[in-house]
């Protein structure tokens, strides 16, 4: 019974330090940068364009460090991974607090802000908590680790700072986050990805490529989240150019992140009852539907609704993946599947941002970026449910 209780406790144990390096790579990275793009023009001399590049930049060093990191995943101890990615960020956010042009900013972004979440966040987290849940209960515990904490908590904690003290300051304040970060990963362990408690054995990614379901749900998944990310660049410009403030455009960026805390749990919860993809499936459906918001402008009470509704579809993306993921390939190839979604999916990611940039340039508003988004995310749902009905691939293909 004791050694029984000591397992439980290490297992949630993980899922907790899993849950908060998700959460400190992420919502620094990515829930800062919505609140900070317009301050970014401002303080480094940089157009539209060039501010939202640094979101996508970040984004392809993500992808193909994670290329890197889910081939290594099982040789090289998570812990050693992730503090490397926690002092990584941290160097980036302390060299973008100094850097005086646009073009130094970007490298930033790509050399170490990138690498770094890449290194601590999605990958290593979620392969940590996937290796110490049973399966029964994994889109729970990857729900819980997906929880947007910080997406929610950042943006409102930087603005006041950002208005009195202007971006550098923000910026070293998240470096100082990151390092905070690294003593609490000391208690990383980083388990067994074998159920049955044997070594780990690496798969081949040839045997996950051949699968159509990967391209699938690969094209599915890389449009959902280029969607978001394109969301969180563009959400404060969009609203403050309808007319809002920038005080309400932030805190509806907040709202929609805290309403995923709630879309992570119900969305992994949905994922243990119907499968990942048709978890996903609904998930699209539903943003595609609630996205056409943003084709007009509308009250606050609507754009309220939209940010709850967004967000917690938001959230629960990635815990309802991580269960498709690991229910098609199986635990064992968890991380280098995982990358190799990572580079797959990095053209929608590292384009869509810049492309709602340039449309929005040229046509003078976010009327057409908007609506190509709306069909993107139809579009994943049908791909989604059709890969709920493919069969599954047979164990060792």
């Amino acid at each position: 019974m004791t050694e029984t209780r000591r397992t439980t406790e290490t297992r949630w144990s993980q899922v907790a330090i899993a849950t908060l390096a998700q959460n400190v790579a992420t919502g620094l990275t990515f829930g800062s940068f919505g609140t900070l793009v317009l301050s970014i023009e401002a303080e480094y001399g940089a157009s539209r364009a060039q501010s939202s590049l640094a979101l996508s930049l970040a984004l392809v060093a993500l992808s193909l460090t994670a290329i890197v990191v889910g081939r290594m995943i099982d040789t090289v101890n998570l812990r050693t991974r992730m503090m490397t990615g926690a002092i990584a960020c941290a160097a980036g956010f302390g060299a973008a607090s100094v850097v005086t042009s646009p073009l130094a900013l970007l490298l930033c972004y790509l050399l170490l802000i990138g690498p770094g979440t890449a290194m601590l966040g999605v990958l290593p987290s979620m392969t940590l908590a996937t290796r110490w849940v049973p399966e029964d209960w994994r889109g729970r515990a990857l729900g819980v680790v997906n929880m947007p904490v910080l997406v929610m908590a950042v943006p409102l904690a930087i603005a006041p700072l950002l208005g009195s003290h202007g971006p550098r300051a923000v910026f070293q304040v998240l470096a100082l986050a990151d390092l905070a970060l690294v003593p609490i990963l000391f208690f990383v362990r980083s388990g067994n990805a074998s159920p049955a408690g044997g070594a780990m054995t690496a798969t081949p990614a040839g045997a996950i490529l051949r699968q159509p379901a990967f391209w699938l749900l690969a094209l599915a998944i890389g449009l959902i989240t280029g969607a978001g990310t394109m969301k969180l660049a563009h959400f404060i410009p969009l609203l403050t150019g309808q007319g809002r403030t920038f005080d309400e455009a932030n805190g509806l960026l907040a709202l929609s992140g805290g309403t995923g805390l709630i879309g992570s749990l119900l969305f992994g919860y949905l994922a243990d009852r119907i499968g990942g993809p048709r978890a996903l499936a609904f998930n699209a459906a539903i943003q595609a539907v609630v996205w056409m918001i943003f084709l007009a402008p509308v009250n606050l009470a609507v754009l309220t609704l939209d940010a709850i509704i967004v967000g917690a579809c938001g959230g629960g993306v990635q815990g309802a993946f991580g269960v498709a993921v690991a229910s098609r390939f199986g635990p064992d190839a968890f991380g280098r599947a995982f990358s190799l979604f990572q580079i797959a999916t990095l053209p929608f990611l590292f384009g869509m941002t810049p492309i709602a940039s340039v449309l929005f340039e040229r046509s003078g508003s976010y009327h057409l970026p908007m609506a190509l988004t709306v069909g993107a995310l139809a579009f994943s749902s049908i791909l989604l449910f059709a890969v709920s009905r493919l069969p599954a691939a047979p164990k060792g293909t």
